[in-house]
């Protein structure tokens, strides 16, 4: 590769390095990052301008050059570790995986800095793989996994209100500790470096130094809020693992290679893809997982479990709608992860009070039908409240004095512990978790973060089933009020042929009246005929037409006006008005007011229908001049189901029947009376179209 592109990328990086170290001046006094900082630009804008001056004159030393290299990586993770102390609080001691951290970044850049100072005053042969490329190549490949999982800690570990002010730093550090580890690993595993790649560490610069730029900008002082966490050191250590697992294949690829002969291209490929191969099995396999966590847990915190992160899962899984699974196999769910379960089921209540297996999750017990009912069992999980685990009562069931499991839970295969869900006294259920993927030995911090998700749990099952059940009264109370609803039709349909019952004899050989009769009949059968497909569902209720108001209200004068006093309209607007309701409903709701209008009121009184436009709605307005109602029995009464003025002769629902029908047609009711001065009832009804 021409030289001159290797100069202008060194130079450059140099001088980028250079800026940032002359920005960075200001802020020094302001804290050990701010020093930190400067230090690490200060440091790899030298090292940029050693390594450009030695290639420009061709004075290549090794020592210097790999001197200032080391140095220049000391600088940069002691300015992220720096960030963490910082930022956290913490004693050294206080915080182990931060401990191992800065030990293990000590420990390494001393041995490298000691090796590569000492190299020229050794040359004995046994030594060779400590003084050459190999183990330098190899040391700066950890130490490019050791940056990349302090950056992971930095980064995962902020405040996201404080994010802003650090994912510049963690983006740049980030990207040169990423870059350094693949060209290091890829020089690992074909025993040289990269031209290429080396060259282009300098032009990597110009779109790393910027992201440091805006990083001095927003933290002049360097105040950051960080929490470590179990998640974070679990992917910390998961992270620091591959990285190791990655280095010791490619340097076994290597060896492979080297001593295989000719056949050691062919057997270097073959043992790379099975190591990937295998390390993506590992990093997939749910027990390993199981056991780094556990292990995570019992060597680097006081407490095994991240209390926060538990209790926020657990809400977001019971809590959170539009969730496709149920919520009792969410809870289930949720559980067997907490304590790293390979499955479970969960028994609830029914009404019958039989504990029926609603859910599994990876246990396969559905099959076996296992409804639980044994009295005794259920007391004592109601009683007791214990967590019981079964490898422990099959061992000696002394441990749980006066408990005999079911024959049903113990033929589950690989069952373990049984944690009831109880509220109070109540025992809404209870789950059996199978085995763990980790060996884990229960004590007092397990069983009391199941027992307390377990009483999270109950509560919300309880929840569940207490809305279900009170979904299926309201259904019932729907149905009974659509029956009263039906029945009070009914009974207007019965009054209406009783009163041709009793006329009938008298009227029976008048024309007219056989006319009227036949008209009234064919109205109540098709009154009856509605009502009985309501009942059958076979039409919605709400089924709506486009109706002409004024055709519909000259409708029901023509039906009533063999009553008195006879209604009429007394004004309407001038343009035709088209509202869009249930013909059968709305019907049913204006004769219903015009009916007790009539009984309310002498024959020589008046009902006027007086309709007005208002805006995008239309007023109906049914004036009468009767016997009116007072204002105590319209507030707490009228518009309330089973209370009438008309004693046992009425069921005190058509005008609460009446108000529903209008309300389902968007609109509304209200009434205007004194007693002794009349009535006055308003229907407000949206206009569908006006001509």
């Amino acid at each position: 590769m021409d030289q001159s592109i290797s100069l202008i990328s060194y130079y450059s990086a140099a001088i980028l390095y250079f800026a940032l170290f002359i920005r960075s001046l200001p802020n020094i006094t302001t804290g050990i990052s701010n020093k930190l900082i400067a230090l690490a630009a200060f440091s790899t804008s030298f090292w940029f301008l050693v390594l450009a001056t030695q290639l420009q004159y061709d004075v290549l030393d090794v020592v210097v050059y790999q001197s200032l290299e080391i140095i220049k990586y000391a600088t940069w993770i002691a300015l992220l570790l720096s960030v963490l102390y910082t930022a956290s609080h913490q004693n050294l001691t206080r915080n182990k995986i931060l401990l191992s951290l800065t030990i293990a970044a000590f420990s390494i850049n001393v041995v490298l800095l000691s090796v590569t100072i000492t190299r020229p005053f050794f040359s004995v042969e046994s030594l060779s793989f400590i003084y050459g490329t190999k183990f330098y190549l190899l040391c700066l490949t950890a130490v490019s996994i050791l940056g990349l999982a302090l950056v992971e800690q930095v980064m995962r570990n902020t405040h996201r209100d404080r994010l802003w002010n650090i994912k510049f730093l963690c983006l740049a550090t980030g990207s040169m500790f990423a870059y350094d580890f693949f060209m290091f690993s890829d020089a690992l595993l074909f025993n040289k470096i990269e031209e290429s790649l080396l060259v282009s560490r300098g032009f990597i610069q110009i779109f790393i130094v910027p992201l440091l730029f805006i990083t001095i900008s927003r933290n002049p002082v360097w105040r950051l809020e960080l929490n470590v966490s179990r998640r974070v050191v679990f992917h910390t250590g998961a992270l620091a693992i591959s990285g190791i697992y990655l280095v010791l294949m490619a340097t076994a690829g290597y060896y492979i290679k080297a001593t295989g002969g000719e056949w050691g291209s062919l057997l270097q490929t073959i043992f790379f893809i099975g190591s990937i191969l295998a390390f993506f099995i590992l990093i997939m396999s749910r027990q390993m997982r199981a056991r780094l966590i556990v292990y995570i847990s019992r060597h680097f915190f006081r407490y095994h479990y991240d209390y926060r992160h538990e209790w926020v899962s657990m809400t977001k899984a019971l809590f959170i709608q539009n969730q496709d699974d149920k919520l009792a196999y969410r809870a289930l769910r949720q559980i067997s992860s907490m304590v790293n379960s390979t499955g479970g089921g969960i028994w609830l209540k029914n009404e019958g009070g039989i504990y029926i297996y609603t859910e599994d999750y990876h246990a396969n017990w559905a099959h076996l039908q296992p409804n639980i009912d044994e009295q005794d069992f259920l007391l004592y999980l109601r009683e007791k409240n214990w967590i019981i685990n079964i490898d422990e009562y099959k061992e000696d069931n002394k441990h749980y004095p006066g408990l005999v499991l079911p024959n049903t839970i113990l033929s589950l295969s690989n069952a373990w512990l049984i944690l009831p869900l109880n509220i109070q006294t109540s025992l809404v259920g209870f789950i059996t978790l199978s085995h763990s993927h980790a060996n884990i030995e229960f004590n007092w911090e397990d069983y009391d973060i199941l027992k307390i998700s377990g009483h999270q749990a109950a509560s919300a099952l309880a929840q569940m089933l207490d809305s279900e059940a009170l979904a299926n009264s309201r259904q019932f109370e729907a149905y009974n009020q659509m029956s009263a609803f039906v029945i009070h039709d009914i009974k207007t349909v019965v009054s209406q042929l009783s009163l041709l019952g009793k006329n009938a004899k008298q009227h029976k050989n008048n024309p007219a009246f056989i006319d009227d009769m036949i008209s009234t009949t064919e109205h109540s059968v098709s009154k009856m005929q509605s009502l009985l497909k309501q009942l059958k569902r076979e039409t919605a209720k709400n089924e709506t037409h486009e109706l002409d108001l004024e055709k519909l209200l000259l409708s029901l004068i023509q039906e009533h006006n063999n009553n008195k006093p006879v209604p009429k309209i007394t004004q309407f607007p001038s343009n035709r008005l088209i509202i869009n309701v249930s013909q059968e409903q709305i019907l049913s709701a204006i004769t219903h007011i015009i009916k007790n209008a009539q009984e309310a009121t002498s024959d020589d009184g008046y009902i006027n229908i007086a309709v007005e436009k208002k805006n995008h709605t239309v007023l109906i307005n049914i004036i009468d001049n009767g016997c009116g109602m007072d204002q105590s029995f319209i507030k707490n009464s009228l518009f309330k189901p089973f209370s009438s003025t008309k004693g046992l002769s009425g069921m005190g629902i058509g005008v609460y029947q009446c108000r529903q029908y209008i309300r389902a047609a968007e609109g509304d009711i209200s009434v205007e009376s004194h007693l002794g001065q009349g009535t006055t009832f308003t229907i407000t009804l949206p206009i569908y179209k006006q001509e």
